[in-house]
């Protein structure tokens, strides 16, 4: 029985994340679980000062140390893993991820009557509430979503018709 191919996942801050072969040099700290310090503020602070201007540095007190641990998936796993792309630098032999959903923003106090009937990634809003601290969305699946000022809605965008 083959052995299935272990890829690595690097969840980013940005999106989408980003697939590797577990022998990729960007993320081998990551792989061979490198320690590193998070400290809360500041990060690091001067320890010692020497008569040449050299420093002593180390964590600002509070800083944790904690281990960079890669995240292994197989080909196996990728269809669950929703958006990723594969690293420009190994190319892993992986397929590519799912592709940007076609979707728009809007903030929830703006919705008006007009948007009602409209689909969204969850459902076709049926009913809109407006309140002082919320906004209630009632989808036709029977499901209310009741989001603060300021959180999003996602419509789907429509697609160019061609006549």
């Amino acid at each position: 029985m083959a052995e299935s191919v272990r890829l690595v996942l690097n969840r980013t801050a940005e999106h989408p994340h980003v697939l590797h072969r577990e022998d990729c040099p960007s993320i081998q700290h990551q792989v061979r679980g490198d320690l590193r310090w998070e400290a809360p503020v500041g990060g690091f602070e001067i320890l010692e000062t020497y008569e040449d201007g050299l420093a002593l540095v180390g964590p600002h007190e509070g800083a944790e140390q904690t281990r960079n641990t890669a995240l292994y998936v197989t080909l196996e796993d990728l269809p669950r893993l929703g958006r990723y792309r594969r690293c420009r630098s190994c190319s892993p032999d992986a397929p590519d991820g799912a592709p940007p959903a076609r979707v728009t923003h809007r903030r929830v106090e703006t919705l008006a009557a007009s948007d009602v009937g409209r689909a969204t990634v969850d459902g076709r809003i049926v009913r809109i509430e407006h309140t002082r601290e919320s906004t209630t969305v009632t989808l036709e699946n029977g499901d209310a979503l009741t989001l603060a000022h300021g959180e999003t809605v996602s419509f789907l965008k429509q697609q160019p018709t061609l006549q």
